[in-house]
């Protein structure tokens, strides 16, 4: 236990540190020289002005406001966002996956091969087109399914614009993880004993599959945030990702960075932690 302690606690503290020194990168450059001392005092001002965080302010506008508690209005937004859509995309692989294996050879590969083609698909391409989409069906229908122009806060529309590629990335890891296990002996065995197709996927190959599907999971989270990114400023959400940009401080930029990175590294080292214990009983068993 204290080993897995000691384990995230360094990981936690080298994340934390390089957070600190990608803050304060714009003091190394002085136009197109490099400017180590430049780097230096950014970085140790960032740190002076981050322990006095109560004293940190913000503009919108001509009004000046105290960035804390403010800024966790926009972040609790973005992570709703983020970790709503990813919940969503983990089922959708995990359900599209099983269906998948349960079907016939040929069907897989013509599933497959459709798979392929939209995955090439540019990310912007996707939310271009859910745009052009909701325009049109209010064109048609005179119904507004989200008022893109708008600064209220909105959820269903962009949690599932925002699931639908990691659904993919999902699904094709699952996929593909599934069909490794699907030849080892054990399965072979279990068929041997009479355990059916459903239950070998579900008791047996899925909780093999959990620690390797968490070792690509952590590639599809930023591939997420990365999506974030540009749906923020696409559907004009008001996020933490765009509050960063609207306020482009070395100070606000590493608290925002800061912040919305502790509850994905938690995220990811619970799931890690249920992922080992879980692969581990199935061992055992």
């Amino acid at each position: 236990m204290s080993r897995g302690i000691n384990r995230f606690g360094v990981k936690f503290l080298a994340s934390f540190i390089g957070v600190l020194l990608l803050g304060a990168l714009p003091g190394l450059f002085d136009g197109m020289k490099l400017d180590i001392g430049g780097y230096v005092d950014r970085l140790t001002s960032t740190v002076q002005n981050l322990i006095h965080y109560d004293e940190l302010t913000f503009r919108i506008g001509n009004n000046q406001y105290a960035l804390f508690p403010e800024i966790f209005t926009y972040l609790t937004y973005s992570l709703i966002l983020l970790f709503s859509a990813l919940l969503i995309a983990f089922l959708v692989g995990l359900g599209s996956a099983y269906v998948t294996v349960m079907l016939p050879r040929p069907f897989q590969r013509i599933i497959k091969r459709g798979l392929f083609l939209f995955e090439s698909l540019p990310d912007v391409f996707v939310l271009a087109v859910v745009q052009i989409g909701v325009i049109w069906f209010y064109k048609k229908t005179s119904i507004l399914l989200v008022d893109i122009a708008s600064f209220e806060r909105i959820y269903a529309l962009p949690i599932l614009v925002l699931s639908i590629l990691p659904s993919l990335l999902f699904y094709r890891i699952m996929l593909h993880v599934l069909e490794e296990e699907a030849d080892k002996p054990y399965i072979e065995l279990a068929k041997t004993k009479g355990v059916t197709r459903s239950a070998l996927v579900f008791i047996h190959m899925f909780r093999n599959a959990l620690l390797p599907i968490y070792f690509h999971s952590k590639s599809i989270v930023w591939f997420a945030l990365s999506n974030l990114f540009i749906m923020e400023f696409v559907f004009n959400l008001n996020g933490i990702i765009r509050f960063m940009y609207r306020n482009p401080t070395a100070e606000i930029f590493t608290a925002s960075a800061l912040l919305l990175f502790v509850p994905i590294f938690i995220m990811l080292s619970l799931y890690q932690l249920l992922a080992e214990r879980v692969s581990k009983a199935e061992a055992l068993s």
